[in-house]
């Protein structure tokens, strides 16, 4: 049976839907590992490498080094998603940008504002000022 499947004639549309497929299949699965890596860690840093342990460590590695474990694996599923959507820009473009519709286009306009404004939001925080008590 695998060999019907191999020697089956996709013609060239059919092959990217396949490679598209197997692409997400991929990402998703990486970035399921990821999630569970990152829930798993969080909760390690909560509630058993909690602030003020003082010298603690889980398999050798402290609670600063579990969180920069942890952040590492967030920037990774940053760019993880990153990829999963670059993926789907076809269907988010349709979803949230349709054709001729007035209603659409205002759903489409409000969108627009409001991921912009996200946007901005989470970069202020980069440039916020940072300051001691």
């Amino acid at each position: 049976m695998l060999m019907n499947l191999t020697n089956k004639n996709y013609g060239e549309k059919g092959m990217k839907t396949i490679r598209k497929h197997e692409q997400n299949v991929w990402i998703d699965t990486i970035s399921l590992i990821g999630m569970i890596i990152l829930i798993v860690t969080g909760i390690l840093l909560k509630y058993k490498l909690q602030p003020g342990s003082h010298g603690d460590e889980l398999w050798g590695f402290s609670r600063h080094q579990w969180g920069d474990f942890h952040f590492w694996v967030a920037i990774f599923m940053v760019v993880a998603i990153s990829l999963h959507l670059l993926l789907h820009i076809p269907w988010i473009k349709q979803a949230v940008y349709p054709k001729n519709n007035a209603h659409n286009k205002e759903r489409a306009f409000f969108f627009s504002i409001g991921f912009g404004l996200l946007l901005i939001a989470s970069f202020l925080v980069l440039i916020g000022t940072v300051t001691q008590h």
